[in-house]
């Protein structure tokens, strides 16, 4: 019997429930039956589970997906704010200026996205600033979030008018007067033909490109659309009539970008965390997780081994498991919580993702769990809500793990190959690759909560033969 239970896999576990219809009496098999009516006894065991948390090394963010731009204010997280460093475009082809040609002005249009922070207000504004750098970039560095560049002559102000109320803003585009000194410049190395304008590369040389940065009085990170960015030059050429004729260069967004990501945590249950991987506890009782800044949360769960090694508990059939992570306090007006997490077992240096052969579904949050080195988590952690009434009571993340804790228990990961399982250590994090780069959509946004480090629970119901 020993044999046969420590075998048990998801198979087995599934079949349990024919033991019920089974002409054979359960007692006769093992199990636990209630004299009263014959139900087999299913027993329960809580766990409090010992949290921590690990800011990840910077990965890059080259190439983003996103550009943003602004800060916000937040009693948990701090002061964040973020930047974005960016290429001019140039078109294929070079027009050839005569030399009457003069410049006229200088405009930059870009659509809205959206922002993230506190709620919109009527009539707010928010402002970027647009500054052209003192140090161009290197295309072969690999910039991280941390990374910034050193800002030369401001050379525009964006201003946001935002309509809490106008379900069109995030559809706007707007328009802004640039700086004449700036646009002088580029006129005047568009009209030398001097080889400047050949190629992306060889325009941001002479540039150093341009970045988008807070204003220093906006409580929000606005997001703009890349694809609409666009910077457009006016001048104008005399014809054979000696009369002024109207002419345009458009530039776009280059095929070079990063963006910062900066939390500034002095005074916060955070401050003094390292983004090294390291192991950290708050100051409080209270854990955290913040998407843009790679703060996650690390759970630990090796005391389900414990309890599993108990003479009492050999040969335990787990009928159902479950992770909870909730209630969630609830957030400053105006920011999210993840919409859903991912799980990621880790080994003792906080090494993301270690991961073990193993693949299912159960009920209704999938568990998935590859070879070692592949990027599939072990859990998807779906943010739900008790409703009752129609009243929003409590936010929760919650986690089917009944297969995966059966299969830990039974040893399935129990070699020198596969370690990391039977540590009991779990990343928990927003939906995001670990292995790709941070210029992903997924870690641009800042989403972020935080839960009493005494809610974060695992579940089990289990049978015991007698």
């Amino acid at each position: 019997m020993n044999l046969l239970v420590k075998k048990l896999s998801v198979a087995a576990v599934l079949l349990l429930p024919l033991f019920f219809v089974s002409c054979e009496d359960p007692g006769k098999i093992g199990l636990n039956v209630d004299p009263k009516n014959g139900v087999i006894l299913t027993k329960y065991q809580e766990f409090v589970l010992p949290s921590a948390e690990v800011q990840f090394n910077p990965r890059t963010t080259i190439n983003s997906s996103s550009l943003q731009a602004g800060s916000y204010t937040d009693p948990d997280f701090g002061i964040v704010s973020s930047k974005s460093f960016v290429w001019l475009g140039v078109q294929s082809t070079t027009p050839s200026l005569s030399g009457t040609a003069a410049y006229d002005s200088l405009e930059l249009s870009v659509r809205f996205l959206g922002v993230y922070g506190s709620e919109v207000m009527n009539e707010e504004i928010e402002t970027i600033d647009l500054y052209q750098l003192a140090e161009g970039m290197e295309p072969g560095y690999e910039y991280t979030r941390v990374d910034e560049r050193p800002l030369g002559n401001k050379i525009g102000t964006l201003d946001f008018y935002l309509q809490r109320e106008d379900t069109l803003q995030n559809d706007s585009t707007f328009t802004f007067k640039l700086s004449d000194s700036f646009g002088q410049e580029l006129f005047d190395k568009l009209k030398a033909n001097d080889g400047t304008y050949e190629d992306d590369t060889t325009f941001n040389a002479a540039i150093k490109g341009l970045a988008l940065t807070s204003s220093g009085a906006n409580d929000k990170i606005v997001f703009l659309t890349p694809s609409t960015f666009s910077v457009k030059m006016y001048y104008h050429e005399l014809n054979v009539d000696n009369e002024p004729v109207q002419r345009t260069y458009s530039f776009t967004l280059g095929d070079f970008r990063f963006y910062n990501i900066d939390s500034d945590l002095n005074g916060t249950p955070l401050a003094g965390i390292q983004d090294n991987n390291q192991d950290f506890n708050p100051s409080s009782d209270y854990r955290y997780m913040q998407g843009g800044t790679m703060i996650a949360l690390k759970v630990d769960y090796s005391d389900f081994f414990e309890f599993a090694a108990a003479d009492s508990n050999k040969n335990m059939v787990i009928q159902k498991a479950k992770l909870k992570i909730g209630s969630i306090e609830e957030n400053i007006s105006g920011s999210d919580a993840p919409s859903s997490l991912k799980g990621f077992f880790t080994d003792d240096a906080n090494q993301w993702p270690i991961t073990t052969e193993y693949t299912t579904s159960v009920d209704t949050a999938d568990v998935f769990v590859q070879l070692q080195g592949d990027l599939t988590p072990p859990g998807i952690y779906i943010n739900s809500q008790n409703i009752l009434f129609g009243v929003v009571d409590t936010t929760a993340y919650e986690a089917e793990m009944t297969t995966l804790m059966q299969n830990l228990y039974a040893g399935e990961y129990d070699s020198e190959e596969t370690p990391y399982e039977r540590k009991g250590k779990l990343f928990l994090f927003p939906p995001s690759d670990p292995s790709y780069p941070q210029s992903s959509i997924s870690y641009t946004s800042t989403t972020h909560f935080k839960v009493h480090k005494d809610s974060i629970k695992l579940e089990i119901y289990y049978t015991v033969p007698n």
